[in-house]
């Protein structure tokens, strides 16, 4: 009936009024005044579809993973639907078709069943408040759908599923045991995502609020249809006994008109849809009917049908007709609420379709949290590239995702353990870069070069590139230049330094090799060795400083020990004059063969063979430098440079006890694989470093293979723990050490580049928490320029010193002889002016000066 056709009748109905005896009113005024208001019933409907159309271009979409010890309760889920009768659009009646919450389960890109909710935009504070009735289930942005291929009819199959009789008569209430959603995981798991066949099961609902619900209860109940259960209450005619079937079919109808109309369970307005692509229309065909017998599980007093109408055997009129399926298709697109009046159901009779896979559904392809995880702490700042906060990642909140980090002056040293390939290196470059560009220096170890290859294009920029450093001894570049640095050359010609120089060197040694205190003899001599070199080198110019290569030599060849001894102190000298004698002669091949070892690589001879150093840790402590060293990955020799570097700064920071609090500038080193230099003092470096300015970010794959010791002072004294992925027994040993939630073995599925955290906030640990790992290209994009490298290398070598391998051969070569000249000619010297001369004296790494021979 058209618009002008409603207002002459309107306008009919007016005159009549006078005619019938009431107040008299023209004609005019009458087709005036129906004008008006049929203007504003057609204003009131333009309103009506813009405002809906603006609400459902808003609608929030989130796909709700519960773990699998879930396990609702049939009033958790009537207390989730009550609380959602707050969620819906703002705008009553005008926006009535964008205000149902969506519940979906749908399969996704790799094949899983995903459980999604999704409802009008702006309520989503109010749909996460609502969801806090499941605990421990997670909420994500959407999965990504399958790749989408071209829909025709023959490949895609649509069912809109309705109420088969009146409301008043119940589906059955079967609760939530067994798990209605295994039945739909199986009747899908056929599907195949790479063909772009997918399934989906939408429900949408529009909860009645407590006056609605009233109305329509009422209504139901003065339904009186002879054939409802109102009637049976009466028996045939109205009156008279009735017979047994007759009271068995009376009884079981009163319980399911009082469980449809009992007022403490929520009402439901709903519009149920099933859709199946394929990749052919008899496969769409049977999945629908496998849904279809799912659905059939619910069947009682009613029973849910497709809507259309049924040709006998000539086919079925439904929602796939040509004229159908296009509006079908862009409701279940949009979310837009078509529902009948007529269907309504409590929760009870749908609960199975209002709530994620619980602890009943056994299916495989069914996708779920990897655990009941705390949500991130209240207080954990945001990471947007300023100075002081080092990322962790981003979190999901209630606010949405967001990119989180821990404050660099909470952090004292890190440990993150987990598989190969999860993440850990990836997140430990986008931690480091984030510290060195902000002006901190650091040391990052990588024994493979990838890393340090992908850190170098963060460091291009002019005022960070000048304090790049870099150390690459890998197998890739046989002949880098190198730098300079010579593990006995004193850069304060202190005994304190001298001191410091020679626990690295022995404390790396013990690490490498793995000596405790059953190698006594070999740590004697490592100590005695390094001692007599780093008091020879307070004698000598620097340029003459011994090396590390004088180790065999002054054990190995007696006439330049014999020239070394009058440089040494007493308790020195009288080691090698009275107790080295009568060592036998294979003693030293536990120290002299890994040096051996050293010498004969290239690379490393021109590293550690200098001289004078143009790389030394106290000076990349006090300027702020970036070092990014690579001792190689797999040998002995590999492990004895990593630990000469990672001791060699520890002891350097330990040795700045002297300076003012104010002077300890924080140095962060990273340690990948860090049982590499778990040797016996490294428990009490890690601890007495932090004190004095050192800084730590420490990693390896599992927990297990550190000493008891170590992983004591890491578990006692970390201010965050992390971990992705590790085995049954290593997330025991972590999740002991949290002392909370989540359970252990979560710890042992967790997605690759995921993983948990506990951080220190404040004066507070925070309970472990998911961050999802962001790739150090994403986090910062910005700082990126691999075209670039040639300039940083310019810079390095400036910074560094380095120089081609083969000029730095020139100086290794003939060193210990030129110390011997030297020796021998200040002897000579001293010989001839000896007389009346003042003695020589020497200073002793404790401090005092003694007389030479």
């Amino acid at each position: 009936m058209g618009a002008g056709m409603l207002l002459l009748l309107a306008a009919r109905g007016l005159s009549g009024l006078a005619a019938s005896g009431g107040p008299s009113i023209p004609m005019g005024r009458v087709l005036l005044l129906v004008g008006g208001g049929g203007g504003l019933a057609a204003a009131a409907g333009v309103l009506r579809v813009v405002l809906t159309r603006r609400a459902l271009a808003s609608r929030v979409t989130l796909d709700l993973l519960a773990p699998e010890e879930f396990d609702p309760s049939s009033e958790d889920v009537e207390q989730l639907v009550a609380a959602l009768g707050r969620v819906g659009s703002r705008g009553g009646w005008l926006t009535r078709g964008a205000s149902a919450v969506r519940f979906e389960v749908v399969t996704d890109a790799e094949g899983l069943v995903r459980y999604r909710i999704s409802a009008p935009g702006r309520s989503r504070p109010a749909l996460e408040s609502a969801l806090a009735t499941y605990p421990g289930v997670e909420l994500h942005e959407p999965a990504a759908d399958p790749a989408p291929v071209t829909s025709r009819l023959r490949r895609v199959v649509r069912v809109r599923l309705i109420l088969a009789r009146s409301a008043r008569e119940a589906l059955a209430e079967t609760g939530l045991q067994p798990d209605l959603i295994q039945g739909l995981a199986a009747a899908v798991s056929q599907l195949e995502p790479g063909d772009g066949e997918q399934a989906r099961v939408v429900l949408d609902a529009r909860i009645l609020s407590p006056a609605q619900a009233g109305r329509v209860r009422r209504r139901l109940l003065r339904d009186r249809d002879q054939r409802g259960p109102l009637a049976l209450l009466q028996g045939p005619g109205g009156q008279g006994r009735t017979t047994p079937s007759e009271s068995v079919q009376r009884r079981h109808d009163t319980q399911g008109l009082d469980r449809k109309l009992a007022p403490q369970h929520p009402l439901l307005q709903f519009q149920l849809s099933l859709r199946v692509q394929a990749r052919d229309r008899q496969r769409a065909l049977e999945t629908t009917r496998s849904l279809l017998a799912v659905m059939d599980g619910l069947s009682a007093a009613n029973h849910l049908r497709a809507r259309g109408l049924r040709l006998g055997g000539l086919g079925f009129l439904g929602d796939d007709l040509p004229g159908r399926r296009r509006l079908f298709d862009r409701r279940l697109a949009d979310g837009r609420f078509t529902a009948r009046r007529g269907d309504i159901v409590s929760v009870r009779e749908v609960q199975g379709l209002l709530k994620p896979p619980t602890v009943h559904c056994h299916a495989e392809n069914v996708a779920r949290s990897r655990g009941a995880i705390p949500a991130p702490p209240r207080g954990l700042p945001e990471y947007h590239g300023q100075r002081g906060v080092i990322p962790l990642g981003w979190v999901q909140t209630r606010t949405g995702r967001r990119t989180v980090g821990v404050r660099a002056e909470e952090t004292f040293f890190a440990y993150m353990a987990g598989r190969s390939r999860y993440g850990k290196t990836e997140t430990a470059i986008g931690q480091f870069v984030a510290l060195v560009r902000s002006g901190h220096g650091g040391l990052f170890l990588d024994p493979h070069a990838d890393a340090i290859a992908e850190i170098k294009t963060y460091l291009t920029d002019p005022g960070v590139r000048e304090r790049v450093v870099e150390i690459d001894l890998s197998d890739r570049k046989s002949d880098n230049n190198q730098p300079g640095w010579n593990l006995f050359g004193l850069t304060s010609r202190s005994p304190i330094e001298a001191a410091a120089r020679v626990d690295a060197f022995v404390d790396a040694l013990a690490a490498a090799l793995g000596w405790d205190e059953r190698n006594t003899r070999a740590l004697n001599l490592a100590t005695q060795a390094a001692q007599a070199l780093t008091e020879l080198a307070l004698t000598l110019p620097p340029e003459l400083a011994p090396t590390i290569f004088e180790v065999p030599t002054l054990l190995s060849d007696e006439a330049w020990r014999e020239a070394v001894l009058p440089r040494l102190s007493a308790p020195t000298r009288s080691f090698f004059t009275d107790r080295f004698p009568s060592l036998p002669g294979e003693a030293i091949t536990a120290v002299t063969n890994l040096l051996d070892r050293l010498r004969a690589s290239r690379s490393v001879a021109a590293l550690l063979g200098s001289p004078v150093s143009t790389y030394d840790a106290r000076r990349a402590m006090a300027n702020d430098w970036i070092v990014l060293a690579c001792p190689g990955s797999g040998s002995t020799r590999d492990r004895l440079i990593a630990n000469l570097l990672v001791y060699d700064v520890l002891h350097a920071a330990k040795a700045r006890a002297s300076m003012p609090v104010s002077a300890r500038r924080p140095f962060w080193v990273f340690l990948d694989e860090l049982q590499t230099y778990d040797g016996p003092n490294l428990p009490a470096l890690l601890e007495q470093s932090a004190k004095y300015g050192g800084r730590a970010f420490l990693f390896n794959q599992n927990p297990e293979r550190l000493s008891q010791a170590t992983w004591t002072a890491v578990s006692t004294n970390r201010s965050h723990l992390m971990s992705t992925t590790v085995n049954a027994k290593a997330a025991r040993m972590i999740g002991a050490e949290w002392g909370t939630p989540p359970a252990a073995d979560v710890l042992t599925r967790l997605d690759r580049y995921t993983y948990l955290a506990s951080v220190t906030i404040g004066t507070e640990v925070a309970r472990p928490f998911l961050v999802h790992g962001i790739p150090a290209a994403e986090l910062h994009a910005e700082h990126r320029h691999p075209g670039q490298l040639g300039a940083l290398d310019a810079a390095i070598d400036e910074t560094a010193g380095r120089q081609p391998v083969q000029e730095r051969l020139g100086v290794v070569d003939g060193h210990a002889r030129r110390i011997a000249s030297e020796l021998s000619a200040s002897r000579q010297g001293r010989v001839q002016g000896a007389r009346g001369s003042r003695p020589h004296l020497i200073s002793t790494p404790s401090g005092r000066e003694e007389q030479s021979s």
